[in-house]
């Protein structure tokens, strides 16, 4: 089951137009690099966002088992 992203993403950031200054809060969130690309892909499915590799990849650049 995939975590909730509104219980962790600040409410100020659950629109289209925040997904850097998402990628930028998960990307420093101190969390393992599977929990760091679901709330990215929760957080883009919730404001239906279509995401890139790229994305990923920084999320996950300073995850805790990165």
């Amino acid at each position: 089951m995939m975590p909730s992203p509104t219980l962790i993403i600040p409410e100020e950031l659950m629109h289209p137009s925040a997904k850097k200054a998402v990628i930028a809060f998960l990307r420093d969130a101190p969390a393992e690099r599977k929990l760091k690309a679901s709330l990215l892909l929760g957080w883009a499915q919730e404001v239906g966002l279509r995401l890139r590799q790229r994305d990923y990849e920084e999320v996950q650049s300073q995850a805790l088992d990165a």
